[in-house]
């Protein structure tokens, strides 16, 4: 009888303990998922030099991709670097996707604005597709320097039927902060930006070229 009445008031005393640190947990556990902060990349309006194409070439099917970039920025956490080898990851401040595919959904959305022509496939496309000019895009780097610089470094292809390809290198840095994340992201959306200016530009003589042929 007395087993009884202990096991009742041990029950009684532990069970508002066991309560209240579950609830000490899941709060620590709220606290820890609501600081972790996402961002994605965007492309600003851009104003390019006017080159008259002929309206043909709205017809013109663009193949975007496939877009790869180095193992390093191949995660969610953003990357920041401290010195030309050493770099900092924060997981407070992530990408709400893969950066491949975010890049590559932001140049989509870019391009038709500047050439004219909403037939811009992404990459994988269907086999049967027929492409008339294939973008791919090697990003070779593409992060905050210590000085606070959005730095990107990307090598892109340019490949046409019958025609030999046409390779470009790119370079961008544009003042960011190495402390504000929003910055740094608005920095590296404005490097972006210029790359899709810097292919824009490409496409729109190359098109014009070709349609005089």
């Amino acid at each position: 009888m007395s087993l009884g009445i202990n096991h009742r008031i041990g029950y009684k005393f532990i069970s508002p303990l066991v309560c209240l640190m579950l609830v000490l947990v899941l709060s620590a556990c709220m606290r820890g998922n609501n600081s972790v902060q996402f961002y994605r990349l965007n492309a600003g309006a851009a104003m390019l030099d006017v080159i008259q194409i002929p309206e043909a070439t709205s017809q013109v099917v663009i193949g975007l991709g496939p877009i790869r970039i180095p193992d390093y920025l191949n995660r969610p956490q953003m990357v920041m670097a401290i010195s030309d080898s050493k770099y900092q990851l924060s997981e407070e401040h992530r990408w709400v996707e893969r950066l491949d595919q975010n890049i590559s959904l932001v140049l989509t959305k870019f391009l038709p604005s500047q050439l004219g022509s909403n037939r811009i496939i992404r990459y994988p496309w269907a086999q049967r597709q027929v492409v008339d000019y294939q973008v791919s895009i090697d990003i070779i780097e593409f992060h905050i320097d210590a000085l606070g610089q959005s730095r990107l470094t990307a090598q892109w292809l340019i490949k046409r039927k019958d025609q030999a390809d046409l390779s470009r290198r790119f370079d961008c840095q544009v003042p960011a902060s190495i402390t504000d994340y929003e910055i740094m992201v608005n920095a590296q959306s404005a490097c972006l930006t210029k790359l899709g200016q810097d292919i824009a530009i490409t496409l729109k003589q190359l098109m014009k070229v070709d349609a005089g042929n």
